[in-house]
Parts: structure tokens; sequence; C-alpha cells
């Protein structure tokens, strides 16, 4: 094609593009339809919205010193809601009580008390530096892969889903090797003691144990004030109120004549008048523990978990 055909070409393309916006009038017409969004923008049920977790630990006066020895490791300063690194060249930074901190996979942090006790965190971990002046441990665990903890006779942990263990002094090793497990392990010279449910586990040095983590947690129990307590086969159930035992020799069988409460093996139980529950522990040949047996006035039997055993 020559240079005179491409220029004829190109001037009808143009006449033909201003004869057809000719017959439009010469304007051009956009329709605008209003968009709908669904699901439409979410209201707010509470006006000002509640505060965020930032508010779950109060400020305390107590201060900690945070050491970071390998990164990544983030800080969050009490009552504050975002965190931060701590670098190579600010890796030590001081913390009250109330402050979060935080280790990804490869981090290492190390937090120092002025009473000389340390606690170091490896890999995936989250924890909150308590106040012990309003009650709470040295330190809260949410959020665990390895932990060396040493502490004083007077200080207390708390480990990943309430459980809370105190020491003499030396060093225990925390760890969580599966998803529904916590270990451990005494590597102190004396004994170590972990508060869990309604058992106190005494751990001699190098003893390990592992702790079930339960989706009711593992806080220990409140005690029932004025209760009672009945022995069993290595274990005790507590009861207030109106309960008389039944002779059994498969293990603590209680029946019940009123309002009452009763507490054993980790469960609370609520009985109508005139049901029975059987406490019974592990077996000698090692068969699988069962839950309490609640016999109804009837005769009947719930077996397993039923409505009225609370956890």
């Amino acid at each position: 094609m020559t240079s005179q055909h491409l220029r004829t070409a190109c001037f009808l393309a143009a006449l033909a593009l201003l004869t057809g916006l000719g017959s439009c009038g010469g304007t051009i017409r956009v329709r605008y339809d209003k968009s709908q969004q669904w699901p439409g923008p979410m209201e707010a049920t509470r006006d000002p919205l509640p505060p965020g977790d930032e508010a779950l630990y109060p400020r305390g006066p107590e201060e900690v010193v945070v050491v970071r020895h390998a990164d990544p490791v983030h800080v969050r300063p009490a009552e504050t809601p975002g965190a931060f690194p701590l670098t190579f060249y600010d890796k030590e930074r001081r913390l009250n009580a109330g402050s979060w901190v935080y280790a990804n996979q490869g981090g290492r942090v190390e937090l120092i008390w002025p009473t000389g006790s340390s606690i170091i965190l490896n890999n995936q971990s989250t924890a909150v530096i308590g106040s012990p002046s309003r009650g709470e441990p040295l330190l809260i665990l949410w959020e665990l892969d390895y932990a060396r903890i040493e502490i004083g006779p007077d200080d207390s942990v708390q480990l990943l889903g309430g459980a809370m263990l105190r020491s003499n002094g030396g060093t225990v090793i925390v760890e969580h090797p599966k998803r529904e497990i916590e270990r451990v392990r005494n590597q102190t010279k004396g004994e170590i003691r972990i508060d869990y449910r309604d058992e106190t586990f005494v751990l001699d040095p190098g003893q390990v144990i592992d702790l079930p983590l339960l989706s009711i947690g593992g806080e220990p129990l409140a005690v029932i004030p004025g209760a009672r307590s009945i022995a069993g086969d290595g274990f005790q159930v507590d009861v207030l109120g109106r309960v008389s035992v039944v002779d059994d020799e498969r293990g603590v069988r209680l029946h019940a004549d009123g309002e009452h409460q009763i507490r054993g093996l980790g469960v609370r139980v609520r009985l109508l008048e005139g049901e029975e529950v059987l406490f019974e522990s592990l077996g000698a040949s090692g068969e699988s523990w069962r839950p309490p047996v609640v016999k109804l006035p009837n005769g009947a039997l719930y077996k397993g978990q039923e409505p009225r055993v609370e956890h």
C-alpha cells in the first residue's frame, strides 16, 4: 500500500466516525445507576465501640527488662493498640506489667525481673507481663513453642490453658510438642508444683509431665468454702450441701438429698433430688478413664457426659 492509499484510508475512517457522531445529535449520553452492595455495611451495635484487647490487662507498677536475642521480636506496651519490633540497634526495652511480648519463628526474647527471675521464649510465642501486686503471675502465656523458666519461690507463671507453675528456683523447661499437649520438664534441684484444675502435681528433679490442653481450660478451680472432702482411690471428691455417701467398692458414690455442690475428677456435677453419681479412678490394669456415671431414681443410667455435668 502506497502512502497515498494510506492517507486516503485514514481520511475515509475519520469521515465515517464524524458521520456516526453526527447521527447521534453530537451528544453522548451515559446512564448512571447507583450501585447496591450486598450484604450492606455493618451497623454498629454499640456507640462508642467497646475497648479492644489492650484493656484486658491494665498497666501495672512493675517493670521488666525485655531483651531481644534473635529476630523477629515485637513488643506492645500496656494499654496501647499496636506493637513494634525490637531491632538490633534497639534490642532492650523496659516495659510495665500489662505489656505484650511476641516472638515469631526464629525469634528469641528474654524477660528479666528485678528479683532475678528470668524467662526465655523461643520461636512462636505470645505472653503478657503480669502484675503480682494485683494477684497476677509473673507471666501469662497465650502462645508457646519453647520456654526456659527460672523463677523464685514467691513467683508463679500461668502456662497454656491456665495451669499455674510454681518453683523454688532453678530451670524449668516448658514445650508445646503437640497441639493438645503441653510438656513441663523439671531441671531444678528441688520440687516444682503445677496447679491444674482440681489437682496439684508435684514433680521431683528430672521428672516430666504432659498436661492436656482442654477446651475448657486448665485453670485451678476455686475452693468450695465449707466443703468436706471424700477420699477415693487416688482422688478426692469435694461435697457441700445435702449429699449422702453410698457404699460402693468401685469408687465414691453419692446420693443427692437436696441442694448441693459436688466436684471431683475435674468436673462439677449437679444432680436432681434422688439421683446418684459414681466417681471411679483409673484401674490398675490401665483401662481408659470413664466419666462419672449418674443414676436416676427410676434406675436409668447416664453414661458419659450428660447435660447436668458442668466442666
